[in-house]
C-alpha cells in the first residue's frame, strides 16, 4: 500500500476506468486529502496529458479502500501546486435530503476547515458556488464525478 505524498499525481484504477488526482495537502479530514481530480474518459492516459489547466475540480477524498486493494500508482510528483487550486473556500450545508435545495450554506476557509466558518450564507456568490464541496468522500463517489466531469457549482443542493 502506498503512502501517499503531497504532489503526487495519483492513477486510481475503479471499476475497470482510470482517475488521475494530485494530492494537494496531508490528510485534513477524517482521513482524506484535498485532491485535484481531472475529469476523465476512463481511459489511461499519459503523464504529460495532466496539466493544471486540465478539466478537473478539488475534493477531500479518502483513498483507504483503493489504496488497501492496489488501485493506486503513484505516476508523477508535481513541485509546485498553486496552479492545481481552484477555490480558497469549501462550502457544506446541513440540508442533504435527495432532491432538496440548501436554504443555507457556510462557507469555509480551505486552509481551516476544522475551525469555525467565514460565512453563512442564503444565497451563493459566483466564487462561493465554485469552493469545494465540504466534506470528505469515498474515492467511489468522486470517480463517478470524474466521469461526469463535475464540477462544484453543480452540486445538487444548489
Amino acid at each position: 500500500m502506498i503512502q501517499q505524498r503531497v504532489g503526487d499525481l495519483l492513477q486510481v484504477e475503479e471499476e475497470g476506468q482510470y482517475i488521475y488526482a494530485v494530492v494537494l495537502t496531508k490528510q485534513v479530514k477524517f482521513g482524506g486529502n484535498i485532491l485535484f481530480v481531472f475529469h476523465s474518459d476512463g481511459k489511461e492516459r499519459n503523464v504529460g496529458s495532466l496539466v493544471p489547466e486540465s478539466g478537473g475540480f478539488n475534493v477531500c477524498a479518502d483513498l483507504l479502500v483503493p489504496k488497501r486493494e492496489g488501485r493506486v500508482v503513484r505516476v508523477h510528483h508535481f513541485e509546485h501546486l498553486a496552479s492545481f487550486w481552484r477555490t480558497k473556500y469549501a462550502k457544506s450545508t446541513s440540508e442533504y435530503r435527495l432532491g432538496m435545495r440548501a436554504k443555507e450554506w457556510f462557507i469555509y476557509d480551505i486552509d481551516d476547515l476544522g475551525g469555525k466558518h467565514v460565512a453563512r450564507v442564503t444565497k451563493l456568490s459566483s466564487e462561493h458556488r465554485a469552493a469545494m464541496d465540504g466534506g470528505c468522500y469515498s474515492f467511489d463517489l468522486v470517480a463517478k464525478k470524474a466521469l461526469a466531469r463535475y464540477t462544484p457549482d453543480q452540486n445538487e443542493m444548489i
